[in-house]
């Protein structure tokens, strides 16, 4: 089944219509979908319009739903349902992680779960990190922020990435193992880490050509942990002292935000070596007394990304600022026979990496775009339109790589002297 789906709010304003149908599919789900409660509970909560979200297939049929009243506090899920043919796709996580955000803008910090054995959900509640209390099947989690601080959070154009993304990151299957094992799973599971005494990292410098996948690996850390993602860009920042001020603002707002992913992006203009670039000596400054602060606070990440990590001031790269300093290089052949794969299937997944060093993810769907031209232009003259692989071999051939010889050279000469795994 390829067909796609979304999540999305109820529009409370024609109930009928989303309690029809929710109805009908807490039916066909069975007794595998109920939350404790009755069907008069989720009448009333639509009614009211209380938090509620469903998932819809690019055709428009209605394939799960989620919907929680807010006492105080708590919110109580009333009812989740997922359409049998449906299950096993993350549209449970989905649906969990909206229905969180429409539970804090109506004033609930804590979302409780009363589930039986076999029920449907147990797995959405376990991937979107609920807690299962000893002796019940009861599952809670305070919801992603409270109001104010999502107030924050939007002030500064901050979202909750999707889910999905870090799945989405192809090519680069080494550098996504090593996120895994170094930063995600010490976040997912700080428990366990604070007992061995490994300090799970809160801060993180990516460094790698252009192209390469820093901002979106960023996002995707974000999305795999459902934080909250802020960027800060020099453009918004602006240079010397206002941007100094400016930074210093910004995270001092943030400061009280839990669960949070702080990304800026191209660190070697913001925090350029002072000895080259002056002008950045505020802000480098600046940096340097918000970072401590800002690792005071647990379940708070800042990542920042560069092209040149040589760039960069000395002393934000020294010990005790940066936890981790990452190199993001260009797919290697595995990564790159990866994205021929998905990308372009037509061609031989071996031959096309092999001919494609030093090409992105945008490479390949350059490629992609070329050989399907390639295809439609024959079939308008009468032609097979089958894109073939001697379509994206020819692609391959026009198609300049973004990162040259000379920049993967530049990169591994920085990767020896500054990574910090």
């Amino acid at each position: 089944m390829s067909e796609s789906w979304r999540v999305l709010q109820i529009d409370h304003r024609d109930p009928i219509a989303p309690l029809e149908g929710i109805v009908r599919l807490l039916d066909m789900a069975g007794e595998a979908t109920g939350a404790g409660y009755g069907r008069s509970d989720v009448v009333e909560a639509l009614h009211e319009s209380q938090p509620a979200a469903v998932a819809l297939s690019s055709s428009g049929e209605l394939l799960g739903a989620a919907v929680a009243r807010v006492c105080g506090p708590d919110a109580h899920l009333l009812a989740f349902a997922l359409h049998p043919q449906w299950r096993r796709r993350g549209i449970g996580s989905a649906l969990l992680k909206l229905l969180d955000q429409e539970i804090v803008h109506h004033g609930g910090r804590r979302l409780l779960a009363l589930v039986g054995p076999g029920q449907v959900g147990v797995l959405a509640f376990a991937n979107q990190g609920f807690s299962r209390l000893a002796g019940l099947d009861l599952y809670e989690r305070p919801v992603i922020m409270v109001a104010e601080e999502l107030a924050v959070v939007e002030r500064y154009g901050g979202h909750f990435p999707g889910p999905g993304l870090w799945d989405a990151m192809k090519g680069f299957s080494s550098t996504k193992k090593l996120l895994e094992r170094r930063v995600l799973e010490p976040l997912r599971h700080r428990d366990l880490a604070d007992e061995i005494g490994l300090v799970p990292p809160a801060t993180i410098l990516l460094f790698g050509p252009p192209g390469t996948g820093k901002t979106s690996f960023a996002k995707a850390i974000a999305s795999r942990l459902s934080w909250a993602f802020v960027e800060f860009h020099p453009s918004l920042l602006g240079r010397g002292v206002e941007g100094a001020a400016g930074l210093r603002q910004a995270l001092d707002d943030l400061h009280g935000v839990d669960r949070l992913v702080c990304f800026i992006d191209e660190a070697d203009e913001i925090v350029a070596d002072r000895a080259d670039r002056p002008e950045s000596q505020s802000i480098v400054n600046e940096l340097l007394k918000s970072i401590p602060a800002f690792k005071s606070r647990p379940e708070r990440v800042m990542v920042m990304a560069t092209n040149s990590v040589a760039a960069i001031d000395p002393a934000m790269l020294r010990p005790g600022r940066f936890d981790l300093i990452i190199p993001i290089g260009a797919p290697d052949e595995a990564g790159r026979a990866e994205l021929a794969a998905e990308l372009v299937p037509a061609g031989d997944p071996g031959e096309v990496a092999a001919r494609t060093a030093g090409f992105t993810p945008a490479d390949f769907a350059l490629v992609a775009q070329r050989s399907a031209q390639r295809a439609f232009d024959r079939a308008l003259a009468g032609g097979d339109a089958r894109v073939t692989s001697a379509d994206v071999l020819a692609a391959v051939a026009v198609t300049r790589p973004s990162v040259s010889s000379e920049a993967n050279d530049r990169f591994e000469m920085e990767s020896k002297a500054y990574a910090r795994l």
